[in-house]
């Protein structure tokens, strides 16, 4: 609130897509943006409109289902209606070692169907991130994110231990932060930006502060201008009171 009295834009920056964000969040003083799926879309609430998106083409997203279905992995999809899934994958959740309350989120928040490479050839449509699952580190780092790296449409990060995020190539929350930016007229060396995950890292290096939160990544407390507190001891909270409103 007081970020929102002085004029200070709160913008929830987070991989997941806007119908899976809490409303909670959405609610909060001073919240007028949002930067979604790693920065494949950028919201304007005030005037309804998308600010930016940069997806995957349907024809892509095809191609990098048919590689994962050779290999053991959970996998799905954001479109603009929310997250998609199959039916037979959902099933298999806890298999792969996923925490209830994960499980229990991601049901939540997909819509199930029978075949995700015939529901993109019905639809047509972009595909502003994909979410792959797998039960070990080693698995993740085998020849699936091989396959993929090795893709030049595709953009491969991590926000889990257990998980690899992909994005069109060039698709990060840095460059949803930056299209932010230019359309509020501002330059990103204005900003601040906190993080946990590696995923977070291209937004951390596209401010001109980047602060990477105590109970974060390894990576990217390495590389980060400043260190806050633990998000359990609401780090932002206290880095904002004491960085910010000065």
């Amino acid at each position: 609130e007081l970020c929102a009295q002085r004029g200070i834009e709160i913008v929830p920056a987070t991989g997941r897509a806007l119908p899976a964000v809490p409303e909670e969040v959405l609610s909060l003083p001073g919240v007028h943006y949002g930067i979604f799926t790693n920065g494949a879309v950028v919201r304007d609430f005030g005037k309804n409109t998308w600010v930016s998106e940069s997806c995957l083409s349907w024809e892509e997203t095809i191609r990098v289902i048919e590689v994962l279905r050779r290999h053991p992995v959970i996998y799905d999809m954001y479109v603009s209606e929310g997250g998609v899934s199959e039916m037979r994958l959902l099933a298999q959740l806890e298999e792969y070692g996923i925490p209830e309350r994960e499980c229990a989120y991601i049901r939540a928040t997909r819509r199930a169907v029978t075949d995700m490479v015939e529901y993109l050839r019905e639809k047509k449509c972009p595909v502003q991130k994909m979410n792959l699952n797998f039960k070990d580190r080693e698995s993740k780092q085998a020849v699936p994110g091989k396959k993929l790296e090795a893709m030049p449409e595709v953009l491969v990060t991590s926000s889990l231990p257990w998980n690899l995020e992909l994005n069109a190539a060039g698709i990060t929350k840095g460059s949803g932060l930056r299209n932010l930016c230019q359309y509020l007229g501002i330059e990103a060396e204005e900003t601040m930006a906190f993080g946990d995950g590696e995923n977070d890292w291209p937004m951390l290096e596209a401010a001109g502060i980047g602060v990477a939160m105590e109970n974060g990544a390894p990576f990217l407390k390495e590389r980060a201008d400043r260190i806050a507190a633990s998000n359990r001891e609401e780090g932002v909270a206290e880095a904002i009171r004491q960085w910010v409103l000065i």
